[in-house]
């Protein structure tokens, strides 16, 4: 799921009004919203090493969230 690059609402994802939301898909939807800034802090990151640590907690993030069936 692709997210704006905007800020949100602390617990909440950009797109998707929490009300609207069962407990299982506003989980999925602010992990799916963490992973997308954290490939966008990636890409803008200028030191090599903080690339790397954002795509790697992107990474642990995606295989959290598979391993919980979110």
């Amino acid at each position: 799921m692709q997210h704006s690059i905007g800020t949100p609402t602390p617990g909440t994802a950009p797109d998707l009004p929490p009300a609207a939301l069962a407990p299982r898909a506003e989980r999925q939807a602010r992990a799916d919203w963490l992973i997308t800034e954290l490939v966008r802090l990636a890409a803008q990151a200028d030191d090599p090493d903080d690339r790397a640590r954002f795509r790697r907690t992107a990474d642990s993030l995606v295989r959290l969230s598979s391993a919980l069936g979110s």
